[in-house]
């Protein structure tokens, strides 16, 4: 853990995106004491024994939020085979991509999907301080059809009741978020990629099973049939999308449903997946679901439908800590950069029901913040370089802190 945790610290940065109104704000100071936001001012004083950060061609914004992310997975071409490694593998190695996540910016994970409710305990070893690593909000198990998309490190129900049961199930083992397969997936062999799985009823009772104990429900869909179930039944947001048309997206927004595209995991799956080892069957899918991705998210994005940050960290070529690569992918495909920040942090947290605690940056809020380089909201771009990130701040302690920034205790 960072060292000096509760020593209050005042960050004077060119220019803050809190995450409110959208816009920049410039030469305004930040102090976090005690783990939250406690003033924000043009001209703060710090108080004797604080720690002062100077970044005069930064800006300072809210943590960013992943809201799709597989920390067991380690974005090699062989996650089926890596699936079977010991529990101890598993369990280390989603240690060290929490830490590397955490490192990369992203303070606040939503994990959906993993075996051995490693997430789950992964979350507690981060709140009570063993391991260093972003705040989560677990799915557990992914809830599927007998041998639909997931099946490999998911629980798999047929039918209404069954489907409720294996919600309570993953409640039980303590799953904050309920995750469904609508449809099919590239990386499970043996089915398509579009075709729906679940029926209505199925994932209706779901759904309500999940909302019914106070949990929120996503589901993984790539196909237009699988995406409209998905809308209907209630859930609060799809992930991927891949074949919303003008109908679905207006469906989507009249109900609320928000969008988590994982351009992230498309793109380095299309461009750097075959490189990596993945199978011949899953690179035949990923060339059919790429164009059509592309043409969803614009219109998507066209029909005003809400886009919250995503990556499907652990797939193929797409690595933990470099999460924040999806702001600069949101902003190319037709995002303005305003969007694309408040996507990953305003709409992402709202997504997680913790807007309350995170997503902007307001006095008594939680001290999650990073400085970068630049302005990104004229320059999205910048996310590409992980360089252009120099400072990480959860519950106000600082985890990353670059040399080139002016550090000084009062």
């Amino acid at each position: 853990m960072s060292a000096e945790p509760t020593r209050p610290t005042v960050i004077y940065a060119s220019h803050l995106f809190d995450g409110v109104s959208g816009d920049l704000k410039p030469n305004v100071a930040v102090e976090f004491v005690a783990g939250r936001v406690a003033r924000i001012g043009a001209s703060l004083e710090p108080p004797p024994g604080a720690r002062v950060v100077r970044a005069p061609n930064a800006t300072l914004l809210p943590g960013l939020i992943d809201c799709h992310v597989h920390l067991t997975l380690s974005a090699s071409g062989n996650w089926l085979g890596e699936m079977g490694d010991p529990v101890p593998t598993l369990t280390l190695r989603a240690a060290t991509f929490a830490r590397r996540t955490l490192l990369g910016g992203i303070t606040t994970v939503r994990t959906l999907g993993g075996g051995h409710g490693i997430e789950v305990d992964l979350k507690r070893a981060i709140d009570a301080g063993l391991v260093e690593g972003p705040r989560i909000v677990s799915a557990g198990k992914i809830i599927c059809i007998t041998g639909g998309h997931g099946s490999w490190v998911g629980r798999e129900a047929d039918g209404p009741e069954d489907v409720r049961k294996a919600v309570r199930e993953q409640i039980k083992a303590g799953a904050e978020v309920i995750k469904f397969t609508a449809t099919g997936g590239v990386m499970t062999p043996g089915i398509g990629a579009f075709g729906a799985s679940f029926t209505l009823d199925e994932l209706t009772a779901g759904v309500e099973e999940a909302h019914r104990h106070g949990r929120r429900a996503t589901a993984h869909a790539l196909g237009a049939a699988g995406i409209r179930n998905a809308v209907l039944a209630g859930c609060d947001s799809v992930e991927h999308g891949s074949q919303i048309d003008e109908d679905l997206a207006r469906l989507m927004r009249e109900r609320g449903t928000v969008l988590v595209p994982t351009i992230s995991a498309i793109h380095h799956f299309l461009t750097r997946g075959e490189a990596a080892g993945a199978p011949a069957w899953a690179m035949e899918k990923i060339r059919q679901t790429a164009p059509v991705a592309a043409k969803s998210f614009q219109c998507a994005v066209q029909m005003g439908v809400t886009i919250a940050m995503g990556t499907d960290a652990g797939t193929p070529m797409n690595a933990h800590g470099a999460n924040a690569q999806e702001v600069a992918l949101m902003a190319d495909r037709g995002l303005s950069g305003r969007d694309a920040l408040l996507a990953a942090t305003r709409n992402a947290a709202r997504l997680l029901g913790l807007e309350r605690e995170i997503g902007t940056l307001e006095e008594g809020k939680r001290g999650d913040a990073v400085l970068v380089r630049g302005n990104p909201l004229e320059r999205p771009g910048l996310f590409w370089d992980p360089a252009n990130l120099l400072a990480v701040f959860k519950d106000g302690v600082p985890y990353r802190l670059e040399p080139e920034l002016d550090v000084r205790l009062t």
